[in-house]
């Protein structure tokens, strides 16, 4: 987040990728993807310039085999330093390597001569119904890797069957990406300096039909890429941050910030960022809808746990009082069943999301999507889960 900002930029214009988000794991996954056949047959047309930046405009369907391929194939159409920001991590980039590792250790215990009919991986979240318990997690300036931006997310999302988390520091507005399709849609916020603009943005929300506000608590300062820092990567003028203009993000939060989201609006409130049992107990507490179990794609304070491997213990205080979301080195069906399996409602998904817009617009985000539900759909089979209400801990080791 904040990537190549100074303290002076980061609140002028925000932290730019949301959790889970923009990124990919380059560091983590830059060995598989080498090592593995090319992640798609696409071929993405000419990048188009948009003032100085060049980014893909190609849709098309992807042939994918596995997800952490697309990060190789994405940098091949991607300019160096947006390519740099989205895929990088913060510092050593430990937590962002560490998300993907924390998943390899867990261990699936399957359940044999079961009988079990075809799985079914549809699920309800908040009263909507999803094709599968994985959504898009809120990422910023989805028009660096693609020209659609998060119009192209959006649709590509909407056909996939679940649900996106729009970034207040989307380069389409909020009413823009609404309009773009029918499928669900949530509002991540980044509160603003003047407590009247964050009213003015969840007011928009609510108007614009958004169904619930994902307020993200580990974002208030600048993360820092050594990628994107030796590149010099800055943000495009004509990439702008289309819901705030030049607002400034408010660089310190508290609990009274999250009354003052719920006395503003009735729509669920979501609260991301969320790594222990104590501050997932008083977010209930305090009225809070749900929890997002994430560190912030690894982007923002390097050294913390791997996302992972804190859901259990979050789940565990949560009881089941209230859905609990992970984001975090996600990258194939087996992960998704892993954390349904320890405590999660759903998984959001950021880095493959932008990696499959790069590389084939809304056809490629339908693409990314397709391709975890065919994996998750084997998972289920094999380990003997007939839905995902079935999947539980007695399923891993």
């Amino acid at each position: 987040m904040g990537f190549g900002f100074s303290r002076r930029d980061f609140v002028k214009v925000g932290a730019v990728a949301g959790a889970g988000m923009i990124v990919t794991q380059k560091s983590a996954e830059a060995g598989p993807a080498k090592a593995a056949k090319a992640a798609t047959t696409a071929k993405a047309e000419a990048p188009a310039s948009v003032a100085g930046y060049r980014q893909p405009t190609g849709e098309e369907t992807l042939s994918i085999v596995n997800l952490n391929d697309l990060e190789a194939e994405a940098a091949k159409v991607l300019p160096k330093g947006g390519f740099a920001f989205i895929s990088s991590g913060a510092d050593n980039q430990v937590t962002l390597r560490d998300n993907l590792a924390a998943f390899e250790r867990i261990q699936l215990r399957p359940h044999y001569l079961v009988g079990k009919p075809a799985p079914e991986t549809k699920v309800t979240l908040f009263g909507q119904e999803l094709t599968l318990p994985v959504i898009t997690a809120p990422m910023g300036a989805h028009g660096l890797a693609h020209a659609s931006a998060e119009l192209g997310t959006a649709r590509g999302t909407a056909v996939a069957g679940t649900l996106m988390t729009v970034s207040t520091a989307a380069n389409k507005t909020l009413e823009d990406v609404a309009s773009a399709s029918t499928g669900p849609k949530w509002f991540q916020l980044y509160l603003q300096e003047d407590q009247g603009k964050s009213r003015e943005l969840i007011q928009r929300a609510e108007k614009a039909g958004y169904s619930a506000i994902v307020f993200t608590i580990d974002a208030f300062a600048p993360g820092s890429s050594d990628e994107a820092n030796r590149l010099g990567f800055s943000f495009p003028p004509s990439l702008p941050f289309a819901n705030t203009g030049t607002a400034t993000f408010k660089p310190s939060l508290t609990w009274e910030d999250v009354d003052f989201i719920k006395e503003t609006t009735d729509l669920p409130l979501i609260l991301k960022g969320v790594l222990s049992p104590d501050v997932a107990e008083k977010a209930i507490k305090r009225g809070v809808n749900g929890i997002q179990v994430s560190n912030h794609g690894g982007r923002q304070l390097d050294g913390v746990q791997a996302a992972i491997d804190a859901l259990p213990a979050v789940a565990g205080a949560v009881k089941g009082r209230v859905p609990v979301i992970m984001d975090g080195g996600v990258r194939r069906g087996t992960d998704v069943f892993k954390a349904i399996a320890l405590g999660a409602n759903a998984v959001a998904l950021g880095r493959p999301v932008l990696y499959g817009l790069a590389l084939g617009g809304a056809k490629g985000v339908e693409s990314v999507y397709g391709q975890l539900q065919a994996e998750l759909v084997r998972t289920m089979t094999i380990a003997g889960t007939a839905n995902i209400a079935e999947i539980s801990r007695k399923y891993v080791l």
